[in-house]
């Protein structure tokens, strides 16, 4: 289990290390590959160059005096079979030798034209051993002649030279590897010693208190923005964690008020059956209060499901409008005034209408005279406005009538049985529609509110 543990914690600085040293090594192979090929060439044109010199100075005693004076001194390369010398007669039959190959048969059967020369890697077996020669053959005329000069040199020590660096630079690669892997591991253990220390905090962090941030490294580098980030997660989760235990708090607290009413009722009239009669409203309007503010919460809790996906369509705001203005206008006897402009939209039908009614019946509870709703479209947003000739919000309250529960002392509703739950419906909604809803400050006295939303037609004109 402990070994598993470790390999895990250094999971990345293994797997970062094998990668570098990898790649190391395959430059270091490359590099000995062109290393090697070069000098090779390079070795290689110098044996081919020895052997054509040589030749090319016996060829040109043989033009000036024939073979007649041609002794082996002068065929004669190293005394050896590393280089070697020999003088064809006119019927290809050797008539001079490197002493090292006197009585061998000619070395090559290529017998080129006069004043041409050919080239060839043969093995000639001149020590056993079948190393390769590079055997260079020229035709040259001259007294007693044609003669073919033939000038072998061994390719040994080129393969010993290629062989020797090959090895040299594979030692001096080893130990550059192993350098090279200790100090990345290092280097990569080094740069994740903040990220430990980050994990470190992060589970030690409890559910229950999100107060403890990581701590940040020094640097603007990937892990310092890393550290940002977790903060402003971490930041992100104990605002959505207060917001839970706030909405929880809040939720409770409202559902307790009627149910208490509801029980009470039912003790009195356990106790005293002749007002059951007269408790009957107060529990059915306690229960109703109830069933709304359970349904609000069950919308709510929709509109904070990301996984939730109610089927969109085309809707058409301003027939929407329409209907909850005709709805209201048949429920009070307020003045309702219509302006519904064309506008549509990709959403759910019923959570949109959903919103527009709130912003309606929170109209419609604290209008002294008047509602208007109207739709529009600017821009690239179409417009939902709901506005009253009431009250009115302060600035300072103006955001927070779109949270949860939030209820003003001038109380836009509590006095008219409301659950604190419409305004952030409505937000809600808008939100999940990829728009928002906002109060709007407006010259004219009341309230104001605007749902601002995507538009997917914008319509040639507008209708009043």
């Amino acid at each position: 289990m402990k070994v598993g543990k470790v390999i895990a914690a250094t999971g990345v600085r293994m797997r970062t290390t094998a990668v570098a040293v990898f790649a190391l090594a395959l430059a270091i192979a490359a590099a000995l590959a062109i290393v090697v090929v070069l000098l090779e060439e390079s070795l290689d044109r110098s044996v081919t160059e020895s052997a054509r010199s040589t030749g090319r100075q016996v060829a040109i005693q043989l033009v000036r005096e024939g073979a007649r004076d041609l002794s082996a001194s002068d065929v004669a390369s190293t005394g050896d079979t590393e280089a070697v010398t020999q003088v064809l007669n006119a019927q290809g039959r050797p008539i001079a030798s490197d002493p090292a190959i006197v009585g061998h048969p000619p070395l090559t059967s290529e017998r080129p034209a006069v004043g041409h020369e050919t080239i060839e890697t043969l093995p000639l077996g001149l020590n056993g051993d079948g190393a390769d020669y590079r055997v260079v053959s020229q035709q040259v005329n001259g007294p007693g002649g044609p003669y073919t000069v033939i000038s072998a040199r061994s390719l040994e020590p080129v393969t010993e030279a290629s062989t020797r660096l090959t090895l040299l630079l594979g030692l001096i690669a080893v130990p550059l590897l192993a350098i090279s892997g200790l100090a990345v591991y290092r280097a990569v253990g080094s740069a994740l010693r903040p990220v430990e220390r980050m994990r470190r905090t992060v589970a030690e962090i409890s559910t229950r208190d999100l107060a403890a941030r990581v701590p940040l490294p020094p640097g603007g580098d990937e892990v310092h923005r890393l550290a940002v980030t977790l903060n402003e997660m971490l930041g992100r989760l104990a605002s959505a964690q207060a917001a839970q235990r706030r909405f929880v708090a809040d939720a409770s607290h409202e559902l307790r008020s009627p149910l208490s009413t509801i029980s009470t009722a039912l003790d009195v009239s356990g106790r005293h059956p002749e007002s059951t009669e007269e408790l009957v409203p107060v529990i059915a309007r306690e229960t109703a209060r109830l069933r709304e503010l359970v349904d609000d919460l069950l919308m709510l809790a929709r509109t904070d499901d990301a996984t939730d996906r109610p089927s969109r369509t085309e809707v058409d705001l301003d027939d929407i409008v329409r209907a909850e203005a005709e709805r209201v206008r048949g429920e009070c006897a307020l003045d309702v005034e219509v302006r519904a402009g064309p506008a549509k939209v990709y959403g759910s039908e019923a959570q949109l209408r959903r919103a527009v009614r709130n912003l309606v019946d929170n109209a419609r509870g604290h209008a002294r005279d008047r509602i208007r709703v109207a739709s529009s479209v600017h821009g690239d947003l179409a417009v939902v406005e709901v506005s009253d000739d009431g009250p009115g919000v302060e600035e300072a309250d103006r955001d927070r009538i779109f949270e949860r529960f939030v209820r003003l002392d001038a109380s836009r509703q509590r006095g008219h049985g409301g659950t604190g739950l419409g305004l952030p419906i409505v937000a809600g909604i808008a939100a999940r529609h990829g728009g928002r809803a906002h109060y709007a400050a407006s010259d004219e006295p009341g309230a104001r509110f605007v749902i601002e939303l995507p538009v997917i037609a914008v319509p040639a004109e507008e209708e009043d």
